[in-house]
């Protein structure tokens, strides 16, 4: 049994939704500090989970929510309302749901805005820095949906309005003195 040692000792961790220090206490599981520490480290499984949950879900909501209320205010089939950035995040969505989260190849070549962040047949495994881009492809897809849909309307924001919305900014954030 590898793990980490300490005075002769392997040290876990356990973990439980209750109050450790009580005598009723369901203890819910027991892992080795080395593994617990791994499983929520940077690109570990529980950060892997998290990415994965967010595309999932966001994913979600267009299709669900925003999609088909666009398409009946458009008065257009559903089908017919296309984003590319969307469009990648139900190619990413439907490996992580059924393929376990392993993007093939064909899969891998109908990204069309998110290509560059995975490999073609292997496991989606995204860093902070890509989570951030796929946020700011967001943006930018809700600025461009905003105009393209409303641009002809009374009152319709002009694209300088919306500048916040679809910038584009790929890098780390820096705070500024």
């Amino acid at each position: 049994m590898s793990g980490r040692i300490e005075n002769g000792k392997t040290i876990v961790m356990r973990a439980s939704l209750e109050d450790p220090t009580r005598s009723d206490v369901i203890h819910q599981r027991t892992i080795r500090a080395d593994e617990f520490i791994t499983a929520n480290s940077e690109a570990g499984f529980n950060e892997q989970q998290v990415c994965w949950a967010i595309i999932v879900f966001i994913f979600a909501y267009w299709d669900e929510k925003i999609r088909p209320q666009i398409a009946k205010i458009r008065g257009v089939k559903l089908d017919e309302v296309r984003i590319n950035a969307f469009g990648d995040l139900r190619v990413l969505r439907i490996s992580i749901v059924h393929k376990g989260g392993v993007l093939g190849a064909a899969n891998h070549a109908k990204l069309k805005v998110f290509n560059g962040l995975c490999q073609a047949d292997a496991k989606i495994s995204l860093t902070h820095d890509q989570m951030h881009t796929i946020f700011v492809a967001i943006k930018s897809a809700i600025g461009s949906l905003i105009l393209e849909y409303t641009a002809h309307l009374p009152g319709a924001p002009k694209p300088e309005d919306i500048v916040d919305v679809a910038i584009r900014n790929t890098g780390r954030r820096v705070a500024q003195a």
